[in-house]
């Protein structure tokens, strides 16, 4: 589970809110968890207090592990980006098997830890059938009538981004998660080869935007405008950050909601190439 990166048609909004319908999905689960352990917990009893609580820590704590390891060459480039866990990122098999484990060594009866455990292995099916259903091979084209002023005087079309993997970041200033990942974002820009990383700020006035990566310290060279928003509307973007993964032949291929780190950028850049045709 790579966490807030989907396909467009995993966000669900309800009225202002948009949000990522893994995480929603994960959440259920999550609850269905504990209500369930519960049921067990007073049925046959455990050897330590409050095993439901001490169960879901280690699931999530193999998750984020296992979910390191597997792409431990990309956290080698940034080890503290692996202690942002909020940004998402867990593998659900090492979560699963920890959340197992430790019931196996928390429940008092054998009755128990087989229906601890089938409890947390019939939560893993859905978990996988929700993960083989949702995700979809891609997706919708890039709009070919959108154009971008960059902040550097040029225009940049649709049709300039075809031929190489292409990133659209769409922020602004006053959103706070856009703020924080926005240095990351300016040196992937201009370090990230065979990609070009754009950053789209939505809805505002050149000289607000300006101002601002003045008053930070960024250079304004992957920096663009889109002061009506119209690219949000166009491509059904919800809320702020959401970064826009494009194939080489315009398609959006993944989008990601919400703040993102610079593991996860490299993650779907590298997966965003191996599906270029």
């Amino acid at each position: 589970m790579q966490g807030g990166t989907m396909t467009p048609a995993q966000i669900i909004t309800i009225g202002p809110l948009a949000f990522a319908l893994d995480r929603l999905v994960a959440l259920g689960l999550i609850l269905a968890f504990l209500a369930g352990l519960d049921w067990v917990v007073q049925r046959w009893g455990s050897v330590r207090r409050y095993p439901a609580t001490l169960a879901l820590g280690a699931g999530l704590l193999a998750a984020r592990i296992g979910y390191v390891w597997h792409y431990r060459e990309s956290f080698a480039l940034e080890p503290a980006v692996a202690l942002q866990a909020w940004l998402g990122g867990w593998d659900w098999i090492a979560g699963a098997s920890g959340a197992a484990i430790a019931l196996m060594l928390l429940i008092r009866h054998r009755h128990g830890k087989v229906a601890s455990v089938a409890l947390v292995v019939s939560l893993a099916f859905v978990w996988w059938a929700f993960s083989a259903l949702e995700r979809p091979p891609a997706t919708k084209a890039l709009p070919p009538q959108i154009a971008f002023g960059m902040i550097n005087g040029k225009t940049v079309t649709a049709q300039d981004l075809r031929g190489q993997p292409a990133v659209i970041n769409l922020w602004a200033t006053w959103c706070p998660p856009c703020r924080r990942e926005l240095p990351m974002l300016v040196r992937a820009a201009a370090s990230v080869p065979d990609s070009r990383i754009l950053l789209v700020d939505q809805g505002e006035a050149p000289d607000i935007v300006r101002k601002f990566l003045a008053a930070q310290s960024l250079p304004a060279d992957a920096v663009a405008l889109d002061t009506d928003g119209a690219l949000s509307a166009l491509v059904g973007a919800q809320a702020l950050p959401t970064t826009l993964f494009v194939d080489s032949q315009g398609m959006i291929r993944k989008v990601h909601l919400g703040e993102i780190s610079r593991v996860q950028l490299d993650i779907a850049i590298r997966e965003l190439r191996a599906a270029t045709p």
